[in-house]
């Protein structure tokens, strides 16, 4: 999802072609072990029936709970529990499945979708979804007026940025309503991964009557879903209780009743709410947490297609020289950084995509071992760098803040590249802390020299990792823009060569890497807790947990 996820994520990432490996747990992302699907004990008389409820913690309240604005992926979560669409990831986390989609026809220029809609398909209060719905829905992510920063992933639809841009009309935007079930959607050109799209919360539907409501997504009275469960509970700060969706369209198969998500900032504390089995599922792992559970069926450890990186602000000096941003990407170890202060398995990112997304042509390798390095780190040419950007050994250099979120990992990061600066550039960065609404505005106002950022893809190509530095998408946070680089990527969306295609994406890495507009620090890779008798959690491609299959032994 969108950067705005911050650096606190529990997501991953399963799909088939998509994955970059397995948990050391669960091949599958799930809490069974191996991938294996695991019955549930059969129901004795002497034994009364469990509770069918899981307590399970975020780090702060979602951003955004209507879908067609979202691109948080804290806020998608909770939105995947609420909320299904046309498709969905099945039980195993590896490949989209039809949901209130009953089935589709694709034409032959591979554009054009005909979706008929489960006529069974219900929203939370026991009305039809129509195909009048998902109408509506799509094109208000694209509606100008409403300006939702997810607007970019229906982009994919005919006419979709144009109108999003004023250039076109609603009535242009290939999506129509042909009748109640049927739908109509025309893209601009043929997309491989069009069914993964339909998963990212963007492409859910919303009801116009419910979203007409002032403060609609506030209230439980008012909150309408599609999902395996309703919105029950909404105590600001605290937590939001989940119920169990009667009208869910596979209700008879989710067996948990309620879900409860707390609101725990620290991850010490999550870590000891676990421990005191006051939770009993915990994603935001600490060194200590690893330590602790790593070598037992209690802890899960799946990559996802995600990368941590930090925002160069080419707006201002002295990041508007290239060689200064580089110096800077190329001065620090990311492998000992990953290691000392993350503790963690994950990977250093010396590119732009990450693993676990699979190369177009040489379909068994991924797309990140086939493309390569793009750039290295090195010390003494970093100190070049900044010395013909006239600033040998720091000297003369402007004064640089940078800015993280207030958790405790983010600090440490951030104090541990402070250092590596100052030891091999010679240069003092000043570190300031914000909590989490603040820090994303504060990156939109341009309030800071290097920001940390974040992001997890939606779908199994190389252009989920790359299209958020287009100029289009780039211009408020690390304000650089590349008519070459936006060129290769528009011509990926129109072209269907894939030998040509990743001749492209990795022209455009080549791109970021000489221009380094951001520097990528670690490729993501998410760990999490579950109590012995949960079973059934997922951890899905696009980067959520997801609860639909989940019970209680």
């Amino acid at each position: 999802m969108k950067k705005k996820m911050g650096l606190v994520l529990a997501a991953l990432l399963a799909i088939t072609s998509v994955t970059a490996g397995c948990s050391s747990s669960s091949s599958s992302g799930t809490t069974t072990p191996q991938g294996q699907q695991q019955a549930a004990p059969q129901a004795t008389a002497e034994k009364p029936a469990v509770e069918q409820k899981i307590i399970y913690a975020l780090s702060k309240e979602p951003e955004e709970m209507d879908p067609t604005l979202n691109v948080y992926a804290r806020s998608s979560i909770v939105l995947q529990n609420l909320f299904r669409g046309l498709y969905k990831i099945d039980e195993s986390g590896k490949k989209p499945v039809p949901s209130l989609a009953e089935s589709y026809e694709l034409d032959s220029t591979g554009t054009k979708y005909t979706f008929k809609l489960n006529k069974n398909a219900k929203w939370s209060d026991g009305k039809p979804v129509t195909a009048q719905d998902f109408e509506y829905s799509w094109k208000r992510v694209l509606n100008p007026d409403v300006a939702s920063g997810a607007a970019f992933y229906l982009y994919y639809l005919k006419n979709g940025k144009a109108y999003n841009e004023k250039k076109a009309s609603a009535d242009d935007v290939g999506v129509k309503a042909v009748d109640e079930s049927t739908l109509e959607v025309t893209l601009e050109s043929p997309t491989p991964y069009f069914l993964e799209l339909l998963c990212v919360t963007a492409y859910y539907p919303v009801r116009k009557d419910a979203v007409e409501k002032e403060g609609w997504t506030k209230s439980p009275e008012t909150y309408l879903t599609t999902g395996p469960f309703v919105l029950s509970e909404l105590k600001p700060k605290e937590k939001y209780v989940l119920k169990k969706n009667p009208n869910y369209l596979e209700a008879d198969k989710v067996k948990l009743d309620t879900l409860e998500i707390v609101f725990i900032e620290s991850s010490e504390a999550e870590l000891a709410a676990y421990t005191n089995d006051e939770i009993q599922v915990s994603d935001n792992m600490t060194p200590e947490g690893m330590k602790r559970f790593e070598n037992t069926p209690e802890f899960f450890s799946v990559p996802r297609i995600g990368m941590q990186y930090f925002d160069f602000n080419a707006s201002k000096k002295p990041f508007d020289d290239a060689k200064v941003r580089k110096a800077f990407s190329m001065a620090i170890n990311r492998e000992q950084i990953i290691k000392s202060i993350v503790q963690s398995v994950e990977k250093p990112a010396f590119g732009f995509v990450p693993y676990g997304i699979p190369d177009g042509v040489q379909k068994d390798k991924e797309y990140r071992d086939v493309a390569g390095n793009m750039f290295t780190e090195n010390v003494d040419e970093a100190k070049k760098l900044l010395a013909e950007a006239g600033y040998p050994d720091g000297q003369g250099i402007p004064e640089i803040t940078m800015i993280v979120m207030a958790s405790q990992s983010d600090k440490d990061i951030a104090q541990a590249l402070q250092s590596m600066w100052k030891q091999n550039l010679g240069v003092n960065v000043n570190i300031e802390t914000f909590e989490s609404k603040v820090y994303w505005d504060e990156i939109d106002n341009g309030s800071f020299n290097i920001a940390s950022d974040g992001w997890t893809g939606d779908y199994p190509d190389p252009m989920t990792n790359l299209d958020i530095f287009e100029s289009v998408n780039a211009s408020d946070d690390i304000r650089w823009s590349n008519p070459e680089y936006d060129r290769l990527l528009d011509e990926n969306r129109k072209i269907s060569d894939q030998a040509k295609r990743m001749e492209n994406y990795a022209k455009a890495e080549k791109i970021l890497a000489d221009e380094m507009p951001l520097m990528p620090l670690r490729f993501y890779e998410d760990q999490f807790l579950a109590k012995p008798n949960v079973k059934g959690v997922l951890k899905n491609y696009i980067g959520h947990t997801i609860f639909e299959y989940a019970h209680v032994e």
